[in-house]
């Protein structure tokens, strides 16, 4: 949803094949605006909303034109995709006319073989084009560490549940880890009993943020840890722009062996990173099952609420978490 990048374009098969690395997935069924600027059109804020029903197009590109005006600095592509053609283009031509005179610097719809566009000249039958994993943008992003996944949907996949044949070894798995910990909280001074069990958490999060394949064991040892809110607050403010892709790799490891009492902070946390890395898609993911565990954890609260807001990344104030 930002950090601006530099892709050379010379084609709407380029375009469009740039559309996965910029969410993490294969968009569809959508409206996207990509904020770029300068004589070589560089990428900067992006977003992406499911389409609307049909009636609603005016009504969500007002507000998803207020976003982009926030944060864009010069101009906008736009894009709708959609099986049904007229549906996109209704949608993408709504968000054009909600922008200010000039702002819409190039506007697209497309179908999964043919894109339109509004430039003119361009031809009334649109053109072919075709998503392929090895386009010079897909590879480049795969390189370079990024997961591009087959759609939105399997975004879920990433903090999903244990499965259920491993519940009960997972279950027991935090017994001892809980135990484990209570037995430290009686052992240890109390005044030294946080900064240790701070300590613990940040060499386990640095062995995985250095490629250490943490086991099982690890994972859930962070899980039950996190649960205290003032070592999850440890791990909140070392997360940022520079680490974000690790940090949300970790917790949504995470988040897939945790039990439901303890799920809700390393989702959160995921969550943030996510943002932080500018994929607001795995961001609401992520805060979206937080919040179905627990409606009122205040960390998801905050979060959801600075998504909705569209607010960037690089405003987050570490100093302020409070939560």
């Amino acid at each position: 949803m930002t950090d601006d990048d530099m892709f050379r374009v010379d084609s709407f098969d380029d375009l469009m094949n740039a559309l996965p690395t910029l969410f993490g997935f294969v968009p569809r069924e959508c409206v996207i605006g990509l904020a770029v600027s300068g004589p070589t059109c560089r990428f900067g804020f992006r977003l992406r909303h499911d389409l609307p029903l049909p009636g609603d197009e005016e009504a969500l590109a007002a507000g998803l034109a207020e976003h982009l005006v926030r944060h864009g600095r010069e101009g906008f592509f736009l894009f709708a995709l959609s099986d049904n053609v007229e549906r996109a283009r209704l949608m993408v031509t709504a968000l054009r006319d909600a922008l200010p005179p000039g702002r819409a610097w190039l506007v697209l719809w497309a179908d999964d073989r043919r894109v339109w566009s509004a430039t003119p000249g361009h031809p009334a039958e649109g053109e072919p084009y075709a998503l392929d994993r090895h386009h010079e943008a897909i590879v480049r992003a795969v390189a370079q560490g990024q997961v591009i996944l087959a759609d939105r949907s399997a975004l879920a996949d990433e903090v999903a549940p244990p499965a259920e044949q491993d519940e009960e070894r997972l279950d027991r798995a935090h017994d001892a880890a809980l135990e484990r910990f209570l037995e430290r909280a009686t052992t240890t001074a109390p005044a030294s009993f946080l900064a240790s069990e701070r300590e613990r958490v940040a060499r386990l999060v640095e062995r995985g943020l250095d490629g250490a394949d943490l086991g099982e064991a690890d994972l859930v040892e962070l899980a039950v840890l996190t649960s205290s809110m003032n070592v999850r607050d440890a791990v909140w403010v070392g997360i940022g722009r520079a680490n974000a892709r690790g940090m949300h790799r970790l917790w949504a490891a995470v988040s897939r062996v945790a039990s439901p009492d303890f799920a809700p902070a390393p989702l959160c946390l995921a969550g943030f990173a996510a943002w932080q890395m500018g994929d607001g898609a795995r961001a609401l993911v992520a805060l979206d099952r937080a919040l179905r565990l627990e409606p009122r954890y205040r960390m998801g609260l905050l979060l959801q609420d600075v998504l909705e807001a569209g607010v960037h990344p690089d405003r987050w104030a570490q100093a302020d978490v409070t939560a």
